[in-house]
């Protein structure tokens, strides 16, 4: 894996500044509503990256937008100011700084006082979430999920903690407080870590690799295949007002031919919450060469007299 920033440093430090693997949901925090999580992994091995989030690269056939998620090779510890970035150079899109880290939901345990309506707290059990697999069974698997999350109202609150006690040793009450425009987390220690945790996910993470899927969004290659072949105008972000406002387009993807031949095409969704295998990177270079090429063939062809 690259070696990105970790730890309380690099989240202190990107907090100061205005700035491959299988798919995993990530955790959605709704405002004043409580998440009891447990971290994954040390706050010394949470990277923090320069990331492009929910890009627009395509259409899929309902309609709907095709989503992907880049790190930028202009992050410090990659390849620095001179990287390779055309959604910053072609397209104006700045990436933000963003912590990324692993964790597993849980579910309260409570238990009635004798004699009293008053509930206690008394431990956790690990969440699971249920989708439907191809076969059309329905399958249940520990709730783990990706928390990508800013450094500045997120992760900074965490290294205080960690400085009293690891975060992947304590369980947190998280609630999300405030509006989007402000928004805040507090983080409340409810208890130790639940203990053998790592035997419960073990088949969860022998599907499933934090590293291999952060080395795939820096993949230089698969940001050049993927934005190369967008038309200047296309709209990857609807919400960057001032440069859709420069292109024409004032909200959603491109309607252009050209666009939905370009991207990659996503494998049908089998409905068990896992994002779509890739093409593989010849099976990509080949199709979008094969478009290229009709492309300059159609252009270059004589046009019919009208009779």
């Amino acid at each position: 894996m690259a070696k990105f920033r970790t730890g309380g440093d690099s989240i202190a430090a990107a907090a100061t500044r205005s700035t491959g693997g299988k798919f995993t949901p990530r955790f959605k925090f709704e405002a004043n509503k409580t998440k009891y999580i447990q971290f994954l992994s040390a706050l010394d091995d949470t990277p923090t990256v320069l990331l492009h989030d929910f890009v627009i690269t395509g259409e899929r056939e309902d309609g709907g937008p095709v989503y992907n998620t880049f790190i930028s090779r202009r992050d410090p510890v990659l390849d620095g100011s001179d990287g390779y970035d055309e959604l910053m150079d072609r397209f104006g899109e700045k990436p933000t700084n963003k912590t990324i880290g692993l964790a597993v939901e849980l579910e309260p345990i409570y238990e009635k006082k004798t004699g009293t309506k008053r509930q206690t707290l008394v431990g956790f059990d690990i969440a699971t979430r249920q989708f439907e697999n191809k076969d059309g069974e329905t399958v249940e698997v520990p709730a783990v999920g990706l928390v990508v999350q800013s450094p500045f109202n997120f992760w900074n609150a965490l290294v205080v903690n960690d400085d009293i006690k690891p975060i992947e040793e304590t369980v947190f009450a998280v609630t999300r407080t405030g509006e989007k425009t402000s928004t805040n987390y507090t983080f409340v220690p409810v208890g130790d870590a639940l203990d053998g945790i790592e035997e419960d996910l073990e088949e969860f993470f022998e599907e499933f690799d934090f590293e291999a899927l952060l080395d795939d969004w820096a993949d230089e290659d698969r940001m050049r295949e993927i934005i190369a072949p967008l038309p200047d105008d296309f709209v990857v972000n609807p919400y960057n007002k001032e440069r859709n406002k420069k292109s024409g387009k004032a909200s959603g993807g491109s309607k252009s031919t050209r666009s939905r031949r370009a991207v990659v095409e996503p494998e049908e969704d089998d409905g068990d919450g896992d994002e779509p295998a890739e093409e593989t990177k010849p099976a990509r270079r080949r199709r979008n060469f094969d478009n290229l090429k009709a492309d300059v063939a159609k252009k270059a062809a004589p046009a019919e007299d009208d009779e």
